[in-house]
């Protein structure tokens, strides 16, 4: 058992090391991760995991435990740095949050050591990754979901631009996760061959270089349609988190916006200015009520322009209060965010928790989620669908946009978790989605990423992180359908429930005496 879980918290500090070494390059990333996806699944199978399920669970328990402590290690500056919480209970909430994952590879460990046919090609290559996605998938979705660190995360990175961005625009981030954890299972097959160890390496590194070879073939033609182009200025104020609310940084604040806005025109001419704005999310750090007034001054002043100005800020309504996009000038909408942060943005906890989180100076007050059918937004003349921070993580939801959106925005505020691999982390995650959609993504945020990223998940344009400053982009805005935004993530999990719970389940009934 001890060397199970000790080959479980080295696969998992190997797979925090891809989700966090983002100075290399990224296709050495990729590898760090094929390696340790590749020592999770030998925990799921083989002769020890044959004899005791529970061991195989408990190493996987280890591998997700240690690998989202470490990788996710930027709660604790949130909690800690930013809120000023206890630095005990940023501790704490960082490794509840891994143990909760853990969970989910435990289950994913035990059900693939019971029923995966052992001593079979079956196992490593059809059954355990099929069982790996839905692990993936049910956490990403059960108690509104934490897909942080998914597989197919790592591939985008290294094969932007590449054919396989062609498998999220049929299938989703899953579908490309469960390619890699196909090539892991295949080289889990080759190294416990019986052949000589020299031979075996070899054979893993032709694979490996095979796939990385095939990884780099052009990109096919997605099929999409150009309606037109905008043009855009996305604005990062570079304001960090800890002034951001102090009562003497908001006419700063606002002055700061405006000058990265309008003092420095892209070309002083009607017909070369920017059409859309984006500042990021809660730019204006102040209620819609309380800022009233300047928003009016803001939708005259792009209404004499002839553009559009999308920002973030908080609405109250009678209802209470949302986090919201608006865009003033020539456009129209209000977007409501719909998937809200567990105990960030709502805390299903009781009323006395509440007491003592407030006590601690920690937020302890619920945001409203807005409804799941809002409508486009639109801006000089552009259809866009819209993601506010976490929601850029949820490829399932921002398929509904398709396919009347010509373009995505996303706006965040990510200045919550610092310097830290967290805005690294975020920015791969909403590129997934232009590729999933086949769409341009325009995202602006308050101390970085802020970038615009091609729907082959290549970044076109980006800001350095902590830095005030503008991107002005030229977006094209293209009309078509993905295959994963017709369907989404219901063909890869079908599949993965017939090949990783039906087939196992079949052959052991066959195989019983």
């Amino acid at each position: 058992m001890k060397k199970v879980i000790l080959a479980g918290s080295a696969a998992g500090l190997l797979w925090a090391a891809a989700f966090t070494g983002y100075a290399i390059n990224p296709l050495v990333r990729w590898l760090i991760g094929l390696a340790a996806l590749t020592t999770l699944l030998s925990l799921w199978t083989g002769p020890l995991a044959k004899r005791n399920a529970r061991a195989a669970a408990a190493g996987s328990f280890a591998f997700g435990l240690v690998a989202f402590s470490a990788a996710c290690h930027w709660i604790y500056y949130s909690v800690r740095i930013v809120s000023g919480g206890p630095a005990a209970l940023a501790v704490t909430l960082v490794v509840l949050l891994a143990a909760f994952m853990a969970c989910w590879y435990a289950l994913g460990g035990y059900w693939a050591a019971r029923l995966a046919p052992h001593r079979s090609w079956l196992a490593p290559v059809v059954v355990l990754p099929a069982v790996l996605v839905l692990t993936e998938w049910l956490r990403g979705w059960v108690f509104t979901g934490f897909p942080w660190l998914s597989a197919g995360y790592l591939a985008g990175p290294v094969f932007a631009g590449k054919w396989p961005v062609a498998l999220a625009s049929a299938g989703g981030v899953h579908l490309v996760g469960w390619i890699m954890a196909v090539l892991a299972g295949a080289c889990l097959l080759i190294w416990r061959s019986r052949m000589a160890a020299a031979r075996r390496a070899a054979l893993v590194a032709v694979l490996l270089g095979g796939a990385v070879a095939l990884g780099q073939l052009p990109l096919p033609d997605g099929g999409m349609h150009l309606v037109g182009e905008l043009r855009a200025r996305l604005v990062q104020g570079g304001i960090p988190q800890e002034r951001k609310w102090l009562p003497e940084e908001y006419e700063p604040t606002l002055l700061a916006y405006e000058a990265l806005s309008f003092g420095r025109p892209w070309q002083d001419t009607p017909d070369q200015r920017p059409e859309l704005i984006i500042w990021p999310e809660v730019a204006i750090p102040a209620t819609q009520e309380f800022a009233a007034n300047y928003l009016a001054e803001m939708d005259a002043l792009m209404n004499n322009r002839g553009g559009a100005l999308a920002l973030g800020i908080l609405t109250d309504t009678a209802a209470g209060r949302f986090n919201s996009l608006m865009v003033l000038g020539h456009g129209e909408g209000v977007y409501h965010k719909s998937h809200l942060v567990p105990f960030g943005e709502f805390f299903p906890i009781p009323e006395a928790m509440r007491d003592w989180l407030q006590r601690m100076g920690l937020p302890a007050s619920d945001l409203l989620a807005g409804p799941a059918d809002q409508g486009l937004l639109r801006a000089a003349g552009a259809a866009f669908g819209i993601s506010i921070c976490y929601e850029a993580a949820f490829g399932s939801e921002q398929r509904a946009w398709a396919p009347d959106a010509e373009l995505l925005v996303n706006i965040s505020n990510d200045g919550w978790f610092g310097d830290t691999v967290a805005l690294e982390q975020h920015l791969d995650m909403a590129r997934m989605r232009a590729m999933e959609t086949g769409r341009y993504l325009l995202r602006a945020t308050g101390t970085g990423i802020t970038a615009a990223v091609d729907p082959a998940g290549r970044i076109i344009a980006s800001l350095p992180k902590h830095e005030a400053g503008f991107l002005d982009v030229r977006a094209p805005r293209l009309s078509g359908t993905t295959l994963y935004a017709r369907f989404g993530n219901w063909p890869i999990v079908i599949l993965c429930l017939l090949l990783g719970v039906a087939l196992p389940a079949g052959l052991a009934r066959h195989s019983a005496p």
